[in-house]
């Protein structure tokens, strides 16, 4: 495996635990942009505009320019399933077009379903992380429901290329750093799939006894397999917590040694 390969390799890794992060950055942003728009007053639908007390925010270029800023994402303001206003910092990749129509999945989730998206969508080809939440009227929200859709987005392609920009510097300066870096963002990586995996056994586990308790003395069978399954569950919780010490061991070894510093007189 040459070098080029072994470096993409690690950014992936590196751009699979940055990824999440960011979803939650984007989260934070969508719910910061919905308290700055009630805060401006009344908000309502009027024909095809979106009004926020005194202010149209089709277009608008004061708040979500302070919304992006904050977050280094872009952010997007939907009127029903249409973008009617959008912003986006420099890192967060290129700016969606203005008067384009919310995917499918988004509209399903947020708008029907009146549920927060988090994931990862297509726009013209490129993959796109993103949190959407429902924005509601000022008026009788829950009767009437979402009138729009408040957005937060990452491109992907170009959070990796910063991501690989980042390693190229990285590694010029102080390869060992960076491989330690890399090997910390792997531990993690597995860490956090051991965790998944270990929920899920002791879901299945709970629920496969619950339809066992059901089935009587027909279920003995499945009962057995269900204590399996949830001894399974607390052995991968047990392998998660000793990669997890590993991973601070080896962090911790790395570290440079502290104390003080004596300086001999002149």
């Amino acid at each position: 495996m040459g070098e080029e390969t072994i470096d993409e390799a690690l950014v992936d890794v590196v751009l699979q635990t940055v990824s999440r992060r960011v979803l939650e950055r984007a989260g934070s942003a969508v719910e910061l942009l919905e308290t700055l728009i009630h805060a401006q007053g009344r908000v309502v639908r009027r024909d095809q505009e979106l009004w926020a007390g005194h202010t149209v925010l089709n277009y608008d270029r004061e708040l979500l320019p302070r919304v992006a800023r904050a977050s280094s994402l872009g952010v997007s303001v939907y009127l029903g399933n249409r973008r009617i206003a959008t912003y986006t910092s420099l890192d967060a990749g290129p700016a969606p077009e203005v008067g384009a129509y919310a995917e499918a999945e988004l509209v399903e989730t947020v708008l029907r379903k009146r549920q927060p998206y988090r994931g990862t969508l297509e726009w013209n080809g490129r993959a796109t992380m993103l949190a959407a939440r429902p924005l509601f009227a000022s008026d009788k929200p829950e009767e009437y429901g979402p009138i729009g859709i408040l957005e937060a987005f990452q491109d992907t392609a170009t959070l990796r290329e910063m991501l690989a920009a980042s390693w190229r510097r990285g590694a010029a300066e102080d390869p060992a750093a960076v491989a330690r870096a890399m090997h910390h963002e792997r531990l993690a990586a597995i860490t956090e799939f051991v965790d998944d995996v270990a929920r899920r056994l002791q879901l299945l586990a709970l629920n496969g006894n619950i339809i066992a308790a059901q089935a009587g003395d027909h279920g003995r069978a499945f009962r057995v397999v269900c204590r399996e399954l949830g001894s399974l569950a607390e052995q991968s919780k047990d392998v998660a917590a000793e990669v997890r010490r590993l991973g601070e061991d080896t962090r911790r070894a790395a570290e440079p040694a502290g104390g003080s510093i004596e300086v001999e007189p002149a």
